[in-house]
């Protein structure tokens, strides 16, 4: 009896610290614009558009490579740390199909083919999310001297991670390049 007693006392206690426990996890996947104020979050945006130029600044270093595979590698590592994950696809500006390539297939077919890629036009309304911001661009893209332009939906995810310097380990923020 005395146990039942300390049960129908306790817990509503024991429900509310529940709850409590659970808001706070929903605290930690702050959304980016409460996180930051305005300046900062153009900031981030600003940041994640110049990402997005440097992978196609990339791709157009393949043309001066001169079939150095030393310095393709090192071209590939660069873009690999600018992507979210390999698995990621990319829209197939090789092919009039609307079949996407993955990540490794675009850049062999870069390569071959000498692209030259010009990111011409980011739309003004990007989408601030969660954990990612939505660019839509435009691409203009030059294969055996014929130019093609493209649009381009593309995810940036922004989020924490830790990193250790020295023997301090801080909470920092990264940009991530994402789907097409």
């Amino acid at each position: 009896m005395k146990n039942s007693f300390y049960i129908l006392i306790f817990f509503p206690f024991l429900m509310m610290g529940q709850s409590n426990s659970t808001d706070s996890k929903a605290s930690k996947t702050v959304a980016i614009e409460r996180q930051f104020s305005k300046p900062v979050v153009l900031a981030y945006q600003n940041q994640a558009i110049n990402t997005i130029k440097d992978f196609y600044n990339y791709i157009n270093l393949y043309k001066e490579t001169e079939h150095s595979s030393a310095l393709e590698t090192e071209i590939d590592k660069s873009i690999g740390a600018l992507f979210l994950n390999s698995k990621i696809t990319l829209k197939n500006i090789f092919n009039e199909t609307d079949e996407s390539l993955s990540l490794d297939e675009f850049l062999t077919q870069c390569k071959e083919q000498h692209v030259s890629i010009l990111v011409s036009y980011f739309e003004e309304n990007n989408t601030i999310s969660d954990t990612f911001f939505t660019f839509q661009y435009k691409i203009n893209t030059t294969i055996n001297n014929k130019t093609t332009t493209y649009t381009i939906n593309q995810k940036v995810y922004f989020f924490p991670s830790e990193k250790q310097f020295g023997t301090q380990t801080k909470n920092v923020w990264q940009l991530k390049l994402g789907e097409f």
